[in-house]
């Protein structure tokens, strides 16, 4: 994700599941490599009375009130819920490893002195080295002859990590103590996670815990309130509070940490307000070349459904649509009145997107057109540990009933029905040349 960019997914109507996994990742990803994570909370805290209070002051004729959003409190629970850092339980596995490997070492260089100095007749014993990881060898192997075309690969189909990094920009100057106690990540471009285990588990009571020193919730519940002389505030008006809050949080941010990227997380940002505040946040972000990308979710279906006097929602949200960089939607299967197709069994939900980088005339988007995705949909697959995003394709023969989703059989697979079988023995003598009594090529 480019600096200075912004992506809105839109939820499911159903299950926040899949949308809630990619953003769970989105979020972990930054505290993992220790940039500062936003989270804005637009909805006050569920302790405060006057929350409540305004409930029953609701005007039916009036702009409704913003019900879009999070508590605190469900932020919280977000940022507990943040998936495990599989690369750091690798790292200190390593680690560990190393440590036992070098005291067992260093006990059997003990041992052998005291035999040699107690036995001097005997032959004396060596200590026995022990090798190193197959990994550290391959990393270390190889790397003289820089005229060889096949350099630094680990087999046919991949290259070492050291190389791999460096044709991806990175430095090898990364950070090997895991990032605890230093402001900088742990030098892995893109970590693997556990949606089953908790990163919180990872650390304990001693340790610089980066979910509480890398991650802050903003309150801008107060921009979106209702109230000026008792009456409501129009969207435009809450749009621009709500900027104005977002800003100045993002600017105290910068000055406590001038040399981090911020990822800002809008969690169901309201759309009437939304389509106000962010053309104006990004803009000026660009403005001012800030290290800030930007995720926002939001609810379509319910911004659409809403009670009020705004009889142009539709365009409302298109224009929220056409300030992002990238639009993505997730749709779950579980939404569906009717399943859908056998060759979907092993996916679900389906993810669109729907915009991406479009052409502008100073972006970041006119540099970047070759790494646009390959497709407009893609199959989302969720199981207990992660969320899988692929290509969509025919699955094997045993998830396919009758060959395909439609009728006829799959060509070069799937299975006949009983008038295929027939046609077959009817039309095998003759082979191909059956086809000139009218019969039918069979695959």
């Amino acid at each position: 994700m480019p600096l200075m960019s912004l992506i809105l997914l839109e939820e499911d109507r159903l299950t926040d599941d899949l949308a809630r996994s990619l953003c769970r990742y989105w979020c972990a990803e930054g505290v993992s490599q220790r940039q500062m994570v936003l989270l804005a909370s637009m909805i006050p805290s569920i302790d405060d009375d006057t929350s409540l209070q305004n409930l029953d002051e609701q005007d039916l004729h009036s702009t409704p009130r913003n019900y879009e959003g999070s508590t605190p409190q469900e932020l919280q629970d977000f940022i507990h819920s943040l998936p495990r850092n599989l690369h750091l339980d690798k790292f200190r596995a390593k680690e560990a490893k190393k440590k036992k490997q070098s005291s067992t070492s260093d006990n059997t260089s003990d041992m052998n002195e005291n035999q040699m100095m107690s036995s001097n007749n005997r032959e004396s014993i060596s200590a026995i080295i022990e090798e190193e990881e197959e990994d550290e060898e391959e990393e270390n192997s190889n790397t003289t002859d820089e005229g060889n075309k096949d350099e630094g690969l680990v087999n046919a189909w991949q290259y070492r990590k050291s190389v791999q990094d460096k044709r991806s920009g990175m430095t090898g100057t990364s950070n090997k103590s895991s990032g605890t106690n230093s402001g900088v990540g742990d030098g892995v471009y893109c970590h693997s996670f556990d949606l089953s285990k908790r990163m919180s588990d990872q650390y304990t009571e001693t340790e610089d815990n980066p979910l509480d020193t890398n991650t802050r919730i903003i309150d801008c519940s107060k921009a979106l309130s209702s109230s000026t002389n008792g009456k409501n505030m129009e969207y435009q008006q809450q749009g621009v509070a709500l900027f104005c809050s977002l800003w100045r949080h993002l600017q105290s941010t910068i000055s406590t940490h001038p040399n981090t990227v911020i990822r800002l997380f809008l969690h169901r940002l309201p759309v009437g307000q939304g389509a106000v505040a962010l053309p104006l946040l990004m803009s000026k972000i660009r403005k001012e070349n800030l290290p800030v990308v930007v995720l926002a979710t939001i609810r379509p279906w319910k911004w659409l459904s809403s009670a009020g006097t705004n009889n142009n929602k539709l365009d409302v949200l298109a224009s929220l649509r056409s300030t992002t960089d990238t639009t993505l939607s997730l749709d779950s299967f579980s939404s569906l009145r009717t399943p859908p197709p056998p060759e979907f069994s092993l996916l679900q939900g389906i993810l669109t997107v729907r915009k991406c980088a479009a052409f502008t005339v100073s972006h970041y988007t006119d540099t970047v057109t070759w790494k646009r995705p390959l497709a407009e949909r893609f199959g989302v697959k969720r199981d207990g540990r992660k969320v899988t995003v692929q290509l969509l394709h025919l699955p094997p023969e045993e998830y396919s009933k009758g060959g395909s989703s439609t009728s006829g059989v799959r060509s070069g697979g799937g299975s006949m029905n009983a008038d295929d079988n027939k046609k077959k023995h009817q039309h095998s003598a003759g082979g191909c040349s059956s086809l000139a009594g009218g019969a039918s090529l069979d695959f």
